[in-house]
């Protein structure tokens, strides 16, 4: 029973096909648009030997194979010629001007016959990239041949198609003119949309690029150039647009340009989330496969000067591999840097997730799988268009959060330095206490007993002679002056009783002792309405310190005033003496400039010098928050 009814559907099909090739025509009434695929038949060309005349014989032997209603003409990668025929029968009592319309914008060579009731054939264009954009029968992306028809005529038409070395995919239609090339417009409109922002976002990343000196914006500008091409060239807009004069170019560029853009897109991949050697197990598999990217797009060069069927084969199914793989490739390694707490690669697996609907669905229509689009113009381009869309908003968030987390390291690094100057200078004063302390108490000690031991032979001093008596008593000036200089190198260290004193005490001590024993005249000025911190205090006090040295060793002056002011917010120091003045660049180098600058900048401070023949004003501003 099962046999009878399959020999049954088998007999049904056959009186199907023979049926269709008797003539099944398309009846042209007054409809815009007209379905080939309900009424078309094809046939596979394996030996590239068929020539019109043998597919007239073919058709009217019932050997041509129906098209399958409803579904776009695609067989995959290909080899072969492929003939593709149709009937047509004006019903109406006018003439009646179509288009035919094959909208696939890639095919080597592309010709379209007619053939009349009495068997005559016409030619009707031989076109197709690997000739002058000039030579179409109607200038437009797409393949379109006029077509007029006379009142209640019919013909039947043949479709002469080569794409060997690319997918065999040809949506083909027929309709009136105007309705046709109206249908031409919104497409145009909206490839230009498209375009506009691949070129804004190409020229928004090297804008980037040219401001932050970062180079993911560089490769990132690149990449979207790159498959701008590549969609230009797969609509036909890149060889109507670019190089017309140039056939045959517009296979090899989009070989070229696809193989480029997953080298590039690895690259920025690797850029965005950070990925290198002690972060990510796959880095070294995905530095070596960038470069295979790469390296494969300089094989479709030497394709324009010498190939072969089998080479393009080969170039054709790698590449539509790596589109697969490289998209697989990304989302692998982007979870792989989430996992490990790079939250902001959250931004690219989505973009790329975007991404990867619309590449399966390009490279399964390429490769003869499916033969449908999920959006409209195709999947690749609003994939492709999301994920660039998504990802340049995803790199300012990149930018905004380097720059948090530079800011961060910064603060750090300013917490670091800090704490560090505070153990330098800490260590510096303890130093100072411990050297002032020994000094005092060990070779001040010393000295004392020294100058005791040699004063107690006084009495024996009248017996020398003069001679002896002159050493003696320069021997005794000696071992004071050193006591005195000792006295004065510990209180440099470390001012006597400078924590019970307080600063602007032990200023005061230290400027009566100077203007007792010394030729400059002090005037020390204070004001201060709250208390200091004990740690900038004796910062303070070293500033001026080092500020009087130097009035008192390089101004020739015979005044001099010292302010110290304290308000809520600030503390203010001026120096002023009346000298011969100082230039300030060439003294920066000294060693009393470079510890003051030093230890103002620990105080976040701010300093200014003014000086010239008439002396010298330093002013001093301290924050105190």
């Amino acid at each position: 029973m099962n046999k009878l009814f399959l020999l049954f559907l088998f007999f049904i099909t056959l009186i199907q096909v023979c049926f269709a090739q008797q003539g099944n025509p398309i009846l042209i009434d007054t409809a815009k648009k007209f379905n080939i695929s309900e009424h078309g038949y094809f046939y596979e060309d394996k030996n590239l030997n068929l020539s019109i005349d043998s597919i007239v014989k073919y058709k009217q032997a019932r050997k041509l194979i129906p098209l399958i209603p409803g579904k776009v003409f695609s067989k995959g990668y290909t080899q072969s010629y492929y003939w593709i025929a149709f009937d047509i029968e004006n019903t109406l009592n006018e003439s009646v001007h179509l288009m035919f319309k094959e909208q696939s914008s890639s095919i080597n060579q592309l010709q379209l016959f007619k053939v009349d009731q009495l068997g005559k054939i016409y030619p009707l264009g031989l076109t197709g990239d690997h000739f002058p954009f000039k030579q179409r029968p109607y200038r437009n992306r797409s393949f379109i041949y006029p077509m007029v028809l006379s009142p209640h005529e019919k013909a039947t038409f043949y479709l002469w198609a080569d794409k060997r070395g690319q997918n065999m995919y040809m949506p083909i239609s027929i309709g009136r003119d105007v309705d046709i090339i109206q249908a031409e417009i919104p497409q145009h409109t909206l490839f230009g949309f498209y375009t506009g922002i691949f070129v804004f976002a190409v020229i928004f990343n090297l804008l980037l690029y040219a401001s932050v000196k970062d180079n993911i914006h560089l490769y990132y500008a690149i990449y979207i150039f790159c498959t701008l091409i590549f969609i230009l060239e797969e609509e036909g807009l890149a060889f109507q647009w670019f190089y017309p004069n140039l056939p045959g170019l517009q296979d090899y560029m989009r070989l070229i340009m696809a193989s480029l853009s997953c080298g590039l897109l690895i690259q920025v991949m690797q850029l965005f989330v950070n990925q290198n050697s002690t972060n990510s197990r796959l880095y070294r598999f995905t530095n070596y496969y960038k470069r295979f990217c790469w390296a494969m797009s300089i094989i479709p060069v030497f394709m324009l000067f010498k190939s072969f069927i089998l080479l393009e084969k080969t170039v054709f199914y790698i590449n539509n591999f790596l589109a697969l793989l490289t998209v697989i490739i990304i989302i692998i390694c982007v979870v792989e840097r989430i996992r490990a707490g790079y939250k902001l690669g959250w931004y690219y697996f989505i973009a790329t997730v975007m991404l990867l609907f619309g590449v399966f669905n390009y490279v399964f229509n390429t490769l003869g799988l499916t033969n449908f689009n999920l959006l409209k113009p195709n999947g690749l381009v609003v994939g492709l268009t999301a994920e660039i869309i998504f990802l340049s908003f995803a790199l300012t968030q990149r930018y905004n959060f380097l720059k948090k987390e530079k800011e961060i390291l910064l603060e750090e690094k300013s917490k670091h330095q800090v704490d560090l100057a505070d153990g330098i200078f800490n260590a510096q004063e303890d130093e100072r206490t411990r050297l002032a302390r020994d000094l005092h108490d060990d070779l001040g000690g010393t000295l004392s007993i020294i100058k005791l031991n040699i004063t107690a032979f006084q009495h024996k001093v009248l017996k020398l002679t003069e001679n002896d008596r002159l050493f003696y008593d320069q021997t005794i000036s000696m071992i004071e002056k050193a006591c005195a200089d000792l006295r004065e190198i510990s209180h440099n260290l470390m001012p006597k009783n400078f924590e019970q004193l307080g600063l602007i005490e032990t200023l005061n001590e230290h400027f009566r002792t100077l203007n007792h024993s010394g030729k400059i005249a002090f005037e020390f000025v204070f004001q201060v309405e709250h208390p200091i911190e004990s740690g900038m205090e004796i910062t303070i006090y070293r500033i001026v310190n080092e500020l009087v040295n130097n009035i008192i060793r390089h101004s020739f002056a015979s005044k001099a005033t010292i302010q110290i002011l304290s308000f809520d917010e600030r503390i203010s120091i001026v120096a002023e003496d009346n000298g011969i003045g100082f230039n300030p660049d060439m003294d920066k180098k000294g060693l009393g400039t470079q510890n003051i600058l030093s230890r103002v900048n620990y105080l976040n401070g701010k300093i200014q010098v003014d000086s010239n023949q008439n002396g010298t004003t330093t002013v001093i501003d301290i924050p105190l928050k």
